[in-house]
């Protein structure tokens, strides 16, 4: 019997992250920011022009934003940003994903030799106020991926952010400092492993949530 050719990807040497990725550590978060009212283009150039991005590389198109560089500047601009947009009563959501050591990343488009305390702690420091988020860990590489998950729960219970699983996700919930704080470590735990090659935490992150729960 003739032998048939494979025509899925991994037959493939065409494809368009082939011979791609880096060994610098560069970690991206790329996200989209959701101020529920009329006036969101205001809150958002409003937060922008709050938040110092000069310690990462950042690009917005029409869909989303992405952030790239060393993490703690990286998370340091997120955390900032949705911050700075905040206003009493009004629903807002951040959607994003955290990634690194993906192998089909790049060695560019990225400020590896900034260095220092993260620029943007003054502008949100003190700044308390309730949130909700769901997360979804993806540890790439191992074969433990479920060890990992479960360090991550119990991270977030021992920081009393009441973790509870939902379908597909985490969710937790707690002052806004917190749960930032704790999307930056669960990255940096990542980071430190010696079995996660490339690790991806998709979140949402919401205040002001009109929802009614039980």
């Amino acid at each position: 019997m003739a032998q048939e050719s494979c025509s899925c990807s991994c037959a493939r040497n065409d494809l368009p992250w082939e011979g791609r990725g880096t060994d610098l550590p560069i970690a991206g978060c790329r996200f989209t920011l959701y101020p529920m009212t009329d006036r969101y283009i205001d809150i958002i150039l409003g937060a922008l022009e709050k938040t110092d991005t000069s310690y990462v590389w950042s690009e917005t198109d029409a869909l989303s934003t992405v952030y790239r560089g060393r993490l703690p500047y990286v998370a340091d601009a997120v955390k900032a940003l949705f911050i700075n947009a905040y206003e009493p009563g009004v629903h807002m959501a951040l959607e994003g994903q955290y990634s690194k050591g993906c192998p089909g990343d790049v060695s560019g488009d990225s400020m590896l030799d900034k260095t220092g305390d993260a620029p943007n702690v003054s502008s949100y420091e003190g700044k308390h106020f309730p949130v909700n988020c769901k997360l979804a860990l993806y540890p790439m590489g191992t074969g433990n991926y479920v060890d990992d998950i479960a360090k991550v729960w119990y991270m977030a219970q021992d920081k009393g952010l009441n973790p509870t699983t939902i379908h597909y996700a985490t969710r937790i919930g707690g002052d806004v400092q917190d749960v930032f704080d704790y999307l930056e470590e669960v990255c940096a735990l990542m980071d430190a492993s010696e079995t996660v090659s490339h690790y991806i935490l998709h979140y949402t992150i919401n205040c002001n949530s009109p929802t009614k729960e039980d």
